[in-house]
């Protein structure tokens, strides 16, 4: 292919030389350099013998040396991957100011969701998600579709991160911050056609474009394809092939411009809206309901869209925004950064690692021999060479002769192992843990193995948050897109799964409809503002799967849960059936059970029946004593000592027993003589032994 100039020549096209000139300068200031580690980090996920570059692979060959893989990072990061998926949330707006209410708030998330799953919006995300963490940036592509519905569709869908050129001069995470942005992409003449119009198509075959090379091969980075062939790069302008279709670069930019513009006003809810990004019926219906036409400064967006001499389109954009919304896995004031990123390194040393324990083990087999010259009778030096490693080999040496000597191998360095295993932990410190990964560790409790994957799921708390911010900027343009798109009378059909039957459940929805009473239209969801709210709640399915656990674990713990209950919460396709086939929301009472209650709790009664005459038994013995040894100062000595030998503690210090007072009589204690009744002092100081009947007694 032929090289040409670096700026267009042969078409004077303002439009397309600034637009090509912008291309090369977000080229030059970062994004050729992205490419190349974007494509690394690519390789490094999917491995099958990626992770070896070209050079690193010739190297091993010339040494003779093993070049393995051992990926560690496509689990780590489908675990992370896996968390999204079960995690999914849902949009929803609320009411915040105009003529805004609850009620359209939530008319306005029920259509929401019907557009998510017309465009698949949960897939997309995960797409956009796995992006950011290997790719270190995804992209949503948000726009209005005519395509299947003449009143037109939101769509939404992903960009590969390699077409997309933020501006290379902003910081700022929000697109609505950047100066432009430029999406590159490859469209072949009816693909032009189709999006662009005839006119376009013509303009792009009279370009001369097709089949030049524009110097752009150095950046050695291939478009992703389902093709392996190499034989053109990634950034040639357009490819021309015998055996395809010829193939335009398209330079397809976005740019904020601020002009004194056209634009619609409510006095009473103070919205501003822009004539131009209005149709005519809606103009004239905000005219009658009171808006008025003024000029203000407003920001618009100017699309233009060009081939490397030709415009193709160079219009204002029917958007407030640009149609692009960014995910970064990791983002700080302009540098973005992956999950892959860091993993490149313990990685590629894992593999160098457990290549050299191959590379030894392989070598040991046949580590070569000593001979004397010409000592060997039964074979040659060449046979012994190739033979040396094969069971049962019998080597006949001449007599008197030294006898052949094998060499012994190198052994793997201790070293090595412990190279491994520090490579193998550092790529689960900057990927994901273990205990994410479900891999099961020492723990054996329940609560504990929780804490654990709590602790692991930190590690995912910067690209989750960040995830959630790129869900509020694609809510605020599906917003702006419904309120500005969805201006006619519309019927949706909604099927949600009923949470408590599990049967589908429709309900039409219509939006905008004139209301002939009135003169005003129900549902108009064009006016008001709102506020976007990403429900903590998760997926449906996901939600029934966590309330059906928590149910269960509640029954278990004793939490009399009914089986009609316990039937809403599953997930069971049938369970409307099963629930009618049941006798009624509460399960047959079990006879036995309360029977086992009121035993329980006169069992209980009894005990503190029990306990309380004990104690009043022990403080009357106790008085007792006390009043024998007050009057025979004599027996406390003997009292303790029995005390001591049945292993009583004195937690007090002693002496505890007050002197008797002078001219107490001296009473003599009876003494048990009954065989059939022995002093026991389990059962206590009154039972088994006659006291002394001090009650009474006068000092």
């Amino acid at each position: 292919m032929t090289m040409i100039s670096t700026y267009p020549t042969s078409i004077a096209d303002n439009a397309a030389s600034e637009n090509w000139a912008r291309y090369l300068y977000g080229k030059d200031r970062g994004h050729t350099d992205y490419l190349t580690h974007a494509a690394r980090c690519e390789d490094m996920y999917l491995g099958g013998g990626r992770q070896l570059t070209p050079e690193q692979r010739a190297a091993l060959i010339a040494a003779r040396r093993p070049g393995y893989e051992f990926n560690q990072i496509m689990p780590s990061v489908n675990s992370a991957i896996g968390y999204q998926i079960h995690n999914r949330m849902d949009i929803a707006f609320k009411p915040r100011g105009g003529d805004s209410d609850l009620f359209k708030a939530t008319i306005l998330s029920k259509a929401v969701m019907q557009v998510a799953d017309l465009c698949a919006l949960h897939w997309h995300e995960t797409q956009m998600f796995s992006d950011g963490l290997i790719q270190q940036r995804g992209y949503y592509d948000v726009r209005m579709s005519f395509d299947e519905n003449i009143k037109g569709e939101i769509v939404v869908g992903t960009l590969d991160p390699l077409d997309v050129i933020p501006d290379p001069d902003s910081k700022s995470y929000d697109p609505d911050k950047w100066g432009d942005v430029i999406i590159t992409r490859w469209l072949t003449l009816d693909e032009i056609e189709q999006i662009y119009g005839n006119e376009a198509r013509k303009r792009a075959e009279l370009s001369n474009d097709a089949g030049h090379d524009f110097g752009d091969l150095e950046d050695g980075v291939e478009r992703n394809k389902f093709a392996t062939r190499k034989d053109w790069g990634y950034t040639d302008a357009c490819v021309n092939k015998e055996d395809g279709l010829d193939r335009y670069r398209i330079i397809d930019r976005q740019r904020f411009v601020y002009e004194l513009t056209s634009c619609l006003v409510w006095p009473g809810a103070g919205d501003v809206q822009v004539e131009a990004t209005m149709s005519a019926d809606s103009v004239a219906d905000a005219l009658a309901n009171g808006a008025v036409r003024a000029k203000r400064m407003r920001r618009r967006v100017k699309w233009v869209v060009t081939t490397f001499t030709a415009t193709l389109h160079d219009q204002y954009s029917p958007y407030e925004s640009f149609t692009v919304v960014p995910y970064f896995a990791y983002f700080r004031r302009g540098k973005t950064v992956g999950m892959v990123d860091n993993a490149i390194g313990p990685q590629e040393v894992l593999n160098k690692a457990v290549s050299q324990v191959v590379h030894i083990v392989n070598s040991s087999a046949n580590s070569g021999w000593v001979v004397e010259e010409n000592s060997v009778t039964n074979m040659t030096m060449k046979e012994l060479e190739t033979r040396g490693a094969m069971n049962g080999l019998v080597i006949e040496y001449k007599k008197g002769a030294k006898p052949p000597q094998k060499i012994q191998p190198n052994q793997v360095p201790t070293g090595v192992t412990h190279l491994i295993d520090r490579a193998d932990k550092a790529l689960k410190d900057v990927t994901v843990p273990e205990a994410m990964r479900g891999v099961q560790g020492p723990e054996t409790s329940g609560i504990a193995i929780q804490a654990k994957q709590f602790a692991s799921q930190q590690q995912l708390s910067v690209p989750l948050d960040n995830l959630a911010y790129t869900r509020q900027l694609l809510a605020k343009r599906i917003l702006k897109l419904m309120q500005r798109y969805y201006d006619t009378h519309r019927i949706f059909r909604i099927t949600e799964t009923d949470p408590m039957t599990g049967k589908p459940k429709e309900e039409l929805l219509e939006i905008n409809k004139f209301d002939p009473a009135t003169g005003g239209y129900i549902n108009d969801v064009t006016i008001g503002t709102y506020d976007v709210v990403i429900t903590e709640q998760p997926m449906q399915v996901t939600f029934q799967n966590s309330q059906f656990q928590q149910a269960m674990e509640m029954r278990k713990a004793g939490v009399r849960i009914n089986d009609a209950t316990m039937v809403r919460y599953s997930n069971l396709s049938d369970k409307q059936e099963i629930l009618e086939s049941l006798p009624g929301d509460q399960p047959p009472a079990d006879p036995t059970v309360e029977a086992r209650v009121r035993l329980l709790d006169a069992q209980t009664r009894k005990a503190d029946v029990q306990a309380t005459d004990v104690q009043v038994k022990s403080q009357y013995s106790a008085i007792q004593t006390a009043q024998v040894i007050a009057q025979t100062p004599a027996t406390a000595a003997l009292a303790d000592g029995l005390l001591k030998s049945a292993g009583a503690v004195d937690h007090d210090k002693g002496p505890i027993v007050p002197q008797a007072p002078a001219g107490l009589p001296t009473v003599d204690l009876p003494h048990n003589t009954d065989p059939m009744n022995p002093a026991s002092p389990a059962v206590g100081a009154s039972e088994g032994i006659e006291t002394l009947a001090a009650d009474g007694l006068q000092p």
